[in-house]
Order: C-alpha cells, then sequence, then structure tokens
C-alpha cells in the first residue's frame, strides 16, 4: 500500500472526480460512514455516553457533519460544535452542513460559544470525533482551536481523529503548535506520511486505512516509493504448509552466532529461525563453545567451527563453513559475534562465494563498519538488520542524525549498497536496492530489550530459506515479528516481557496472518490488527 503526502492525496481526489466524475459529495460520504462503522465498533451501545463531534471549516469539518447526521439518525446521543456560521463553509462541507440543520440538527458554534468548558466535563464512556483539521494544514495551531486541542488532549473522552489528528503535518508528521493526540486515526484511501513519521505517529493512535470509492487504478498508481506493509501483502507471500511435506521441504539455516558471554543470542536465533518454518537449522560457532550451546538447543543442530581458543569464531573456519553452507538455503551471521577484524574477515572470505540470502546483524555489522566499502565490492544478496547506533558506525554519523532522516537515509544506503536494509526501530523501514522502501506498522515497546534483534535475524534468514527473495524475506519478517510482540502485549502488557516472550508468539503471528481473512471491498483497513 502505497504512503502518500497530503498534496499527493488532493491530487488523487481531484482525479478521482474529473476523469472518473465521482462527485466530491459522495467521496465525503462514504468518509463519513468510514468513520461511523468504527465509532459502532467502539460504542457498539447507542445510549452509552455522549458523541462529540468538532468540525472546522475545511472538508475535514464536512466529514464531520456526514458522521454526525448518521450516528443522530442511527439513535446514538450526539453533540455537534462547528467552527462557524453555514455561511463559513464553502461547497460539500457547506452542503452537509445545510442537510443537517434542514432536519432539524441543532449545531453549535465555536464563534458564539466555546465548548472547552463542555470537553472538560466529558466522562470516559464519552467520545470525541476530531473533524477540526484536514491534511492541508500549514500554519501553527493558535489561538481558541490550540485551547480546544488541548482540552481535548485532557478530556476523559477516547478520541477519533478523521483522515489525521488535527495538527499534524501530513507530510513531516510535525506537530504544528497543537495537535490531537488520538485512540483512533481513520484516514481516507491511502495512507498519510505524518501518519508514520514521529511526532506524528505518537498522536495517531491505533491507525485505520479506508476505502471510500477512489477507483484502484488512482491509488495503485501513485507516484511514491514510499509503502506500508499490509497484513495482506505478508499473507500473499508466505510459503504454504503442504500435506505431504516434511523438514527438508522448508529449507535450511545456517547461523554463525556466539561468544563467549553472548550464547543466549545464538540460541534465541536457532530458535526463532525454527518458530519461523525452516525445517532445519544449524548454529555454527567456535568449537570451545559448542558444548555450551548443545546444552542450551534441543531441536537446534549446533556446529563447532575453528575457533581462537578462546570462543571467538575465526576467518579460518571460512572453507569448513561454506561446505555447510553450501546444502543451506539461507546464511546469517552476526548475533551474539564478536565484532573486530577476525570476524570483519571472515566476512570477506565468505561473501564472494555465497549465492543464498546473506542476513548480517548485530557482531557482524560492528565487523562491517570498519570497513563499509566492502559492501559495495561484492555481488552478495545481503540483508542487513541495523538497529540506528549500528547503522550510524556503518556511515560514520551519530545515532541522532539517523532517527532524523531515517526513511531517506535507509532508501539511500540501500541503493548505495546494493543491498537489503532492514533499519530497526519504532515503524522500521525495510529498503530496497532500487529505492523502494516499505514501513513496518507492527511492534511497540516491548521489542525493547535484548535480543529481539537476534529474533528478528533467525525468522528472516526461515522466510529466505522456505523461497521467499531477500526482499520479501525481509518484508515479511520484519512484519511478522513487530505482530508477535503485539500479541504479547495484547496478551500480557508491555511490562516486564523479553525476548523469550516474544518468540514464544511467533506461530500465532504466523498463524494469525494466514488464516484472518481480507477486508471485504468497502470496508476499513487496520493497519494494526485488532487483537
Amino acid at each position: 500500500m502505497k504512503i502518500v503526502s497530503g498534496e499527493k492525496m488532493g491530487e488523487i481526489d481531484r482525479l478521482a472526480m474529473s476523469r472518473y466524475g465521482i462527485p466530491g459529495l459522495i467521496l465525503m460520504e462514504n468518509a463519513g460512514l468510514q468513520v461511523v462503522s468504527l465509532v459502532k465498533k467502539i460504542r457498539p451501545e447507542r445510549k452509552r455516553g455522549k458523541i462529540v463531534v468538532f468540525c472546522g471549516k475545511g472538508n475535514n469539518g464536512g466529514d464531520g457533519f456526514v458522521i454526525a447526521r448518521h450516528l443522530w439518525r442511527q439513535g446514538y446521543n450526539v453533540e455537534t460544535w462547528a467552527a462557524g456560521a453555514p455561511s463559513d463553509y464553502k461547497g460539500d462541507a457547506a452542503v452537509n452542513y445545510d442537510i443537517l440543520l434542514k432536519q432539524g440538527y441543532n449545531v453549535n458554534r465555536f464563534d458564539e460559544k466555546s465548548p472547552v468548558a463542555i470537553i472538560k466535563d466529558l466522562q470516559a464512556d464519552d467520545l470525541i470525533v476530531d473533524a477540526l483539521l484536514g491534511t492541508g494544514i500549514q500554519r501553527q495551531v493558535t489561538g481558541l482551536l490550540a485551547e480546544i486541542i488541548t482540552a481535548i488532549n485532557h478530556s476523559s473522552a477516547e478520541i477519533v481523529s478523521v483522515d489525521i489528528p488535527s495538527g499534524i503535518s501530513a507530510d513531516t508528521g510535525a506537530v504544528m503548535g497543537a495537535a490531537v493526540k488520538a485512540h483512533y486515526t481513520v484516514t481516507f484511501a491511502l495512507p498519510k506520511r505524518g501518519l508514520l513519521l514521529f511526532p506524528g505517529a505518537e498522536h495517531t493512535g491505533r491507525l485505520l486505512v479506508a476505502d471510500i470509492g477512489i477507483p484502484q487504478e488512482l491509488l495503485l498508481q501513485a507516484e511514491s516509493k514510499e509503502n506500508l506493509i499490509t497484513r495482506e501483502y505478508v499473507r500473499s507471500q508466505l510459503p504454504s504448509r503442504r500435506a505431504d511435506s516434511h523438514k527438508g521441504s522448508y529449507g535450511r539455516v545456517l547461523i554463525l552466532a556466539g561468544s563467549p558471554g553472548m550464547t543466549g543470542a545464538a540460541a534465541l536465533a536457532g530458535e526463532a529461525a525454527l518458530r519461523g518454518g525452516a525445517g532445519l537449522v544449524y548454529v555454527g560457532t567456535a568449537a570451545e563453545l559448542q558444548p555450551v550451546l548443545e546444552a542450551k538447543l534441543k531441536e537446534v543442530i549446533v556446529l563447532g567451527f575453528a575457533g581462537d581458543g578462546h570462543g571467538v569464531l575465526t576467518a579460518a573456519a571460512s572453507e569448513e563453513i561454506l561446505e555447510h553452507a553450501g546444502a543451506c538455503q539461507a546464511l546469517a551471521l552476526g548475533p551474539g559475534l564478536k565484532a573486530g577484524n577476525e570476524t570483519l574477515h571472515l566476512i570477506k572470505k565468505l561473501a564472494p562465494k555465497i549465492s543464498v540470502p546473506f542476513v548480517i546483524d548485530a557482531g557482524g555489522l560492528s565487523a562491517l563498519s570498519l570497513e563499509p566499502a566492502f559492501l559495495k565490492e561484492v555481488d552478495t544478496p545481503f540483508i542487513l538488520t541495523p538497529h540506528p547506533g549500528e547503522m550510524a558506525r556503518l556511515i560514520g554519523s551519530d545515532t541522532a542524525s539517523v532517527q532524523k532522516d531515517r526513511w531517506g537515509l535507509a532508501s539511500r544506503q540501500a541503493m548505495e549498497w546494493q543491498a537489503v536494509l532492514v533499519l530497526k526501530g519504532a515503524h522500521t523501514v525495510v529498503a530496497l536496492p532500487d529505492g523502494e522502501f516499505y514501513i513496518n506498522p507492527t511492534g511497540n515497546s516491548v521489542l525493547s530489550t535484548a535480543g529481539t534483534g537476534d529474533l528478528l535475524t533467525g525468522l528472516i534468514s526461515a522466510l529466505a530459506a522456505q523461497g521467499l527473495d531477500v526482499e520479501k524475506a525481509a518484508i515479511c519478517g520484519t512484519y511478522l515479528h513487530g505482530l508477535a510482540a503485539d500479541m504479547l502485549a495484547a496478551r500480557l502488557g508491555r511490562r516486564g516481557c523479553k525476548a523469550g516472550d516474544i518468540l514464544d508468539f511467533f506461530p500465532a503471528a504466523l498463524n494469525e496472518t494466514v488464516e484472518t481473512p481480507p477486508a471485504e471491498p468497502g470496508e476499513h483497513y487496520a493497519v494494526k490488527p485488532f487483537l
């Protein structure tokens, strides 16, 4: 699913009207009905509390009038506030304001009475619909609107934002002076950049993308290299599990991992590859550590290769590693490996002779940061999975600079290195060598603990071993990894969890993705599934 700027979405709306003859009133009606559909799901009891709809002066406010009309007609206790008189509204928004008034519905006005006191009195059973400001905001929010937004954010009521939380830039995610912090946002046709870039993403809450009747041809042709990973896409790529299969049907993975004090990382990566569906998983480590890992692992096969006598894998093992890798469909290197010249030499000996997906993480990335130019010297199907600190070391920068431009930086470096780059963090970026990149909507703060990167390495390797190419393995693995964390958080909360707890939810994430039917045409699509 493409991600677009506010300007691009406006262009798509105009094309839907001019090229296909779809009246703006129909698009506005469909948009309002999609928000009504969500409100009915989260407030199925019509007599429970009050719904207060705040309507700005633009088309976003027009959507709000549609929402108020339908909820009122369906028996909800609805109170509506408009930013001005009917004469202050234009076009389709004015039409929908007038429809409400002609049905005898009372619309309160900001220019006659401030709603701030009313907002402060709202309770947890009440609900606010934020239709104040849409995607076209260019100026800072000040005055009464800022006061209203501040009061909304301090209210006890749940908040549903229409298209985008009011006060968030659709292009940058910046807070324009003041911005609504929504529990849910229903955006229309395609997700806007500002909903996925921080701090806007923090204001969005649970994001839903709603079909409002814009022809698919326009949405698919949107000129953007920015994409959102969706459950539908991941479902379409996951390999089937045939009734007549055996362990050899699902590929072999070799993971080079572990060093003294870091055998746990090797064990987590190996178990994640098994949980990810690989038929056979081997963890290769320095021979001195083989007994330690064999004591930790049951289903994973542990191989001992040449070490330095102190538990560090050496480049002297390269020929034996290549022999074993020749029978595998994916190779990973890095979890728990000691960073340094020895690991760099090992990578340099392996990479030119590896034709299967080669995932590099952790100690492998730190080793590459000693000579990042090597990435441009070989034609190897690399998948690099750095966190922001590792990324900073690879490009000779600092973490703050990486975080300022995650999307652009990941895209540029993937093209420069001709590798698939998985830049981890909130809304992980999966960047491809051709400049396209994918934003992952799954995951939460449960992932902010040691060992979760090792799980991702194992999962991506397992998907690659089952036949997915490097791009699809990275995209799907990233989504499923985050989904497992979401399922864990939904069950146990976000505190007190460790990487092994997330690993236990890998099967649930895989099965939920495959078994949940896709949304019907015309329904909204939950970017972060309801768990």
